[in-house]
Parts: C-alpha cells; structure tokens; sequence
C-alpha cells in the first residue's frame, strides 16, 4: 500500500489578487465616472423614473379591489 499526499496553497494565489486589484480599480472607476455624470448615471435616473411610472400604473390598477395597496405603491413611488 502506498499514500499519496496532495498539498495545496491554503491563501490565495497571485491571480487572485490581480484579479481582485482589477475589480476594485473598475468599481472606483464606475464611481468616479458616474459622480462625474456618466452614461451610467444617466441610465440610472432612466430606470428609475420607469420604475415610478410602473408601480404607479399599478397603483391605479389596484385602486378598485385594494385601496390600501394602491396607498402603498404610491408612497413607494414617492421614494
């Protein structure tokens, strides 16, 4: 009979790191590119106002059978 250990790095290795590097320097620049007014910024407010205008078309809907849903969605919508 015979055993065979296989040992492995327990930490990460340095692909890892680089790889983590590359994510955190392409958030900060997502960040900095949005707090600059960046196209991602403005598909943000986009989807927002279209979230808006759908939970209050949803909030119409719902006034006959439930009132206080409709209430709900609206204050939602207001956020």
């Amino acid at each position: 009979m015979s055993t065979a250990t296989i040992t492995q790095a327990q930490g990460k290795g340095l692909r890892h790191q680089f790889a983590e590097t590359a994510r955190n320097i392409r958030a900060f620049a997502i960040e900095l590119y949005v707090a600059h007014g960046g196209w991602f910024a403005h598909d943000a407010k986009r989807d927002e106002q279209a979230s808006r205008r759908e939970m209050l078309s949803l909030a119409a809907a719902a006034e006959s059978h439930s009132p206080s849903l409709s209430a709900e969605l609206r204050h939602f919508a207001s956020k």
